[in-house]
């Protein structure tokens, strides 16, 4: 059987792009676990790592959605 032959888009995704993570030594000191279609990645913060593309997009929509919650809870508080 032949080897499936990627795509254009999935081979973007798949791309390996670097990746830091901020990392402090009180809320930010874990490792980041992310799921992506059922695969677990397990990010080390204070590194530069490279993990597909699709992870990283994972992690900065998560990233301004901390933003954009942090922005309302600001705005409830008038």
């Amino acid at each position: 059987m032949a080897a499936k032959k990627k795509t254009a888009p999935e081979a973007y995704y798949k791309e390996l792009v670097p990746v830091l993570l901020m990392k402090d030594n009180s809320r930010y000191k874990d490792a980041v676990t992310v799921t992506v279609n059922g695969v677990n990645y397990q990010i080390q913060r204070g590194v530069s790592v490279m993990v597909p593309r699709n992870v990283a997009l994972v992690l900065e929509r998560s990233h301004k959605q901390e933003l954009a919650a942090e922005e309302y809870l600001e705005s409830l508080k008038g």
